[in-house]
């Protein structure tokens, strides 16, 4: 089985050096929006502080699979203006 690596940036690049084996490129999508929405759920102060996260999923050499993006933008109803950066 393919193994895939899931980087996640925030302020920082959290690269991770393990992987995980899955049986392809849809079950690697799959784990992907699981694992963004986790770290989400577990953190959501810190995002609200950044307002972009993206994950990177690549292979072992460091090709890119595909990219996630999470970004939040105020509206004036909700604050307006930029984000504040932590």
């Amino acid at each position: 089985m393919p193994r895939y690596f899931f980087h996640v940036e925030d302020d920082a690049v959290h690269a991770d050096e393990e992987g995980m084996e899955l049986s392809g490129l849809d079950a690697a999508r799959e784990h992907a929006v699981c694992y963004f929405a986790e770290l989400l759920r577990d953190a959501p102060r810190a995002f609200w502080n950044l307002g972009e996260w993206q994950m990177r999923v690549t292979d072992a050499a460091g090709l890119i699979f595909f990219t996630l993006h999470f970004t939040a933008t105020l509206a004036a109803a909700g604050g307006g203006g930029a984000l504040r950066h932590a």
